[in-house]
C-alpha cells in the first residue's frame, strides 16, 4: 500500500505537532555554559581552521536562511517508521539542510521507545571538546526534518559539520546527484552497530 507523501510547509509542521514533536529552524542550546565558549580558539578548530572557513563560506547562507532541500516525509514501514524523500532532482554537493535538536548533556540511554526507535537514533555528538561534558545534539523529541533521514550502507548524504558564527552545527549535503523520489540515508557509523542497540537485520535487511 501506498503511504501518504508529507510534503510543503504547512503538512510537515502539522504533521510534527501530530507527533508531538516541536519543531526547530535551529538547535536549541539547552546547556547553556556553551554560550560562553570560545570554540574559535579550540585546538580541533585551530588545527582544521582551513577546511571550516572553507565550509562556512560555501553554506554560510543557506545556514542562516534556515534552507532544506526540497524534501518529504513518508512512512517505510511499522518497524522502520519514517523516511526521508527528495522531492525534486538534487546535485552533488546540495545543501539539504541543518540538522537540529536540543544540544544537551549526552545520555546513555538504551530504553526501546514504544515505537521502536533508541534515543540514539536521534541525536549526533557535538563536534568540539567543551572540556568538562560531552554534549550532543538531540532530535527526539525537538527538531526538523532532517530528523527522519535513516542509515544505509549506500548512503546518498554527507554529514559535516562546522563552526559558524561561533557554535558549533551538524548539517547533510548530498554525496552523489540525487533523483526525485529517492530516499535520503546517511551513514550513522561503526559506533553505531557496535554500541548494542539495533542490529543492521533491524533496518530491512543488509542496510
Amino acid at each position: 500500500m501506498n503511504e501518504k507523501c508529507i510534503s510543503g510547509r504547512d503538512e510537515i509542521l502539522g504533521f510534527f505537532r501530530e507527533k508531538n514533536i516541536v519543531y526547530l529552524k535551529r538547535s536549541r542550546i539547552e546547556w547553556k555554559p556553551l554560550l560562553r565558549k570560545n570554540f574559535y580558539k579550540s585546538p580541533y578548530y585551530k588545527a582544521n581552521k582551513p577546511e571550516f572557513l572553507e565550509l562556512d563560506k560555501r553554506y554560510g547562507s543557506e545556514i542562516d536562511q534556515c534552507r532544506i532541500a526540497p524534501v518529504y516525509i513518508r512512512k517505510i514501514s511499522d518497524s522502520i517508521g519514517y523516511g526521508l524523500f527528495a522531492a525534486v532532482n538534487l546535485a552533488k554537493g546540495e545543501f539539504i539542510g541543518e540538522y537540529t535538536g536540543v544540544i544537551r548533556i549526552s545520555e546513555e540511554q538504551t530504553e526501546v521507545f514504544p515505537d521502536g526507535s533508541y534515543e540514539t537514533d536521534f541525536s549526533w555528538d557535538y563536534p568540539d571538546d567543551t572540556g568538562s561534558v560531552t554534549l550532543e545534539i538531540n532530535g527526539r523529541l525537538e527538531g526538523n526534518e532532517l530528523r527522519f533521514v535513516n542509515h544505509h550502507k549506500d548512503y546518498n548524504l554527507d554529514v559535516e559539520h562546522t563552526l559558524h558564527k561561533g557554535q558549533w552545527l551538524i548539517f547533510f549535503i548530498a554525496n552523489r546527484d540525487i533523483e526525485a523520489n529517492e530516499q535520503l540515508f546517511v551513514s550513522y557509523g561503526d559506533e553505531y552497530w557496535s554500541g548494542g542497540f539495533r542490529q543492521l537485520a533491524d533496518l530491512d535487511g543488509d542496510r
